[in-house]
């Protein structure tokens, strides 16, 4: 019988490997949190649309400004993370945070219709061939728009 010595560095370098993942998962910025499920999530410009770390916030492609009282815009996100499991993290939360779910859709692509308040949410999350995308995009219900054009000067 054949012994096989793997050399020191090897075995230092197959550790190291597998610590990278964990280095990767730190937070990327936001408020922290913890959601249901034990997941790392932080809320970013939405204080009311928790994002699980996994995802990365694109800034360069996001675009968030003041409308009245409320932020409005569009959020886009990218991570290794599996669709299915994402747009149930998103049903879940979403509705902790006072969102009601007015429709949902999948298959071809996750896209989940949200409303509270003033505003409306919608998140579109698409597989790609590495990566998954989450775009969130807020805006004005009819009621918000309504309120914001009250308020402006005749």
């Amino acid at each position: 019988m054949k012994i096989i010595r793997i050399p020191g560095i090897a075995i230092i370098l197959f550790l190291v490997i597998l610590m990278l993942p964990g280095c990767m998962t730190a937070q990327k910025g936001g408020t922290s949190s913890v959601s249901d499920k034990g997941t790392r999530a932080s809320y970013y410009d939405f204080d009311d649309i928790l994002v699980p770390s996994e995802l990365s916030l694109d800034k360069k492609n996001s675009l968030v400004f003041t409308a009245g009282r409320s932020k409005v815009g569009v959020l886009l996100f990218s991570g290794r993370v599996e669709p299915t499991s994402l747009a149930a993290f998103f049903q879940n939360n979403m509705q902790k945070d006072g969102w009601t779910m007015l429709s949902s859709f999948k298959y071809r692509q996750y896209l989940l219709i949200f409303r509270k308040d003033e505003r409306a949410c919608v998140i579109t999350i698409t597989e790609k061939t590495f990566s998954t995308t989450a775009e969130i995009r807020v805006g004005l219900s009819e009621q918000g728009a309504a309120a914001i054009k009250e308020t402006q000067p005749r």
